[in-house]
């Protein structure tokens, strides 16, 4: 389920004209494609103004741009298993093999719609510009940076992957301006990484943060933001659903970069690579 969505459902902080547009929005996204401020309005029993404020207050220009986007993730939304399908102790092998192929296919495809392509080459400028590469991640994400780093290295780009907070502290305090930082935090709330990300911004250091939330700490320091989708209940594959997202965003960068940096010496590299070792 996409943040728009789930926070239309939850309603946290919502007043009470605020939770009759949600409720009709939700329970009648097939007809409001054409419907302008003032019969919205009318529907919900409020006014226009209320209308765009309340289109404000979730985080775009206007009511237009709100109900465009929020009838794209009404569309994927429906078309999606319901998040209560989860795994219990009634399920047959099949039926988990059924619920988790879907579980990581649906949350690749709701990544995936997240991606604008001139975004992502805005990033590829800085990767492709920057001498070095530098990785911040900690716990299971190393694994996820370290995949990012052997992909970027078959790019030409050398980097670093450090090991303990304590060498990630004093990579971000010694940052150089050529290097191009990426974080890896799925909440975007790491304390060990936000200090980090701070040093960086001090020292005038770029940063890509791939994460699950945007609106987070990380997600306001950082220069490029890649947002995975995410689940939080272990029944609902939880943070492996983060994982196989970050790890196609991940690859997603390495094909984008492949096609910035020309298939020949790609092709030349892999040659290579089959001639000398055994893949």
């Amino acid at each position: 389920m996409s943040k728009l969505i789930r926070e239309l459902k939850e309603q946290k902080g919502y007043s009470e004209s605020e939770k009759m547009i949600a409720e009709f929005m939700l329970e009648n996204y097939r007809s409001i494609a054409a419907m302008s401020t003032r019969q919205m309005a009318k529907k919900t029993y409020t006014s226009p103004s209320a209308i765009v404020r309340f289109s404000q207050k979730l985080g775009f220009e206007g009511y237009t741009d709100f109900k465009v986007q929020f009838l794209a993730e009404m569309v994927q939304y429906m078309n999606q298993p319901s998040e209560s399908e989860v795994f219990t102790n009634k399920d047959t092998v099949r039926n988990a093999i059924e619920k988790a192929t879907r579980m990581e296919l649906n949350a690749i495809k709701e990544t995936h719609s997240r991606l604008e392509p001139s975004y992502v080459v805005k990033v590829l400028q800085y990767i492709m510009s920057a001498e070095h590469i530098d990785f911040y991640a900690t716990d299971e994400n190393l694994n996820i940076a370290r995949q990012a780093a052997s992909n970027f290295v078959f790019m030409g780009k050398s980097y670093t992957v450090p090991l303990t907070e304590t060498q990630m502290y004093f990579m971000s305090v010694n940052v150089a301006k050529k290097h191009f930082s990426v974080i890896i935090s799925r909440t975007g709330e790491n304390r060990m990484l936000i200090d980090a990300a701070h040093n960086i911004k001090a020292r005038g250091g770029k940063m890509l943060l791939i994460t699950g939330e945007k609106d987070s700490t990380l997600g306001r320091l950082a220069d490029f933001v890649l947002v995975s989708a995410s689940a939080d209940r272990v029944e609902a594959l939880g943070y492996r659903i983060w994982w196989a997202c970050a790890r196609y965003l991940v690859d997603m960068l390495m094909a984008a970069m492949i096609t910035q940096r020309g298939l020949d010496s790609i092709g030349q590299r892999d040659e290579w690579l089959k001639k000398n070792f055994v893949i």
